[in-house]
């Protein structure tokens, strides 16, 4: 069956400064946010076939959802609620996620989903030059890579995706060599510093 994928991992998740309890914080957070942001989409998570991945989930949405809200809204949704998250926490306390969004063709067995279009994902997630592009972002709570079959489908169906804002790279990963897009959030505007007035002289 035509569905939807998606599927998010934790940037830096084994970093040694997070321990077992931290990665498990880490990964309760992730999912908390990952439903509050298919709820506000109109989805849900219990509404998708979910897979646990340690240190991320893939998502497989119903077949009705529109394979471009993945895009947007649902990633606008998730980077806000992780903006809002991480305001305050310290850099190893910090959730950064990557994610990917494809559709295609699924089929379920007893042990799960299995087809071309769930490994395509998988090979778009664990992309070098994603990964090299969220190094180089660190203020990014999100980073969002999409496959060019969704990103043109998504052009051609005069969809509310804004395709300027996001950027082409190469995937190269296993036997997958294709082009891909991907979609960083603006950076976050600083705050002004207050400035002391300087005492009058006397």
């Amino acid at each position: 069956m035509h569905k939807p994928l998606s599927a998010v991992d934790i940037v830096a998740f084994g970093d040694s400064r997070r321990d077992t309890g931290l990665q498990i914080q880490l990964r309760e957070r992730m999912y908390q946010l990952l439903d509050k942001a298919l709820t506000i989409t109109g989805m849900s998570l219990e509404a998708c076939h979910h897979e646990d991945r340690g240190d991320g989930a893939f998502i497989v949405a119903p077949a009705d959802a529109e394979p471009s809200h993945l895009m947007d809204p649902l990633a606008h949704h998730l980077n806000a609620l992780l903006r809002r998250e991480n305001r305050f926490a310290p850099p190893h306390l910090r959730l950064r996620l990557r994610a990917a969004a494809h559709h295609g063709n699924v089929e379920h067995d007893q042990h799960g989903i299995a087809g071309r279009a769930a490994i395509d994902l998988f090979r778009h997630l664990e992309a070098p030059a994603f990964k090299r592009l969220m190094h180089s972002n660190p203020d990014a709570d999100l980073g969002l890579v999409v496959t060019d079959h969704l990103f043109r489908e998504a052009a051609q169906r005069g969809d509310l995706v804004n395709h300027d804002a996001y950027r082409p790279i190469r995937v190269t990963v296993k036997e997958t060599r294709t082009r891909a897009w991907v979609w960083l959030p603006p950076p976050t505007q600083q705050r002004p510093t207050a400035v002391t007035a300087a005492p009058s002289p006397l």
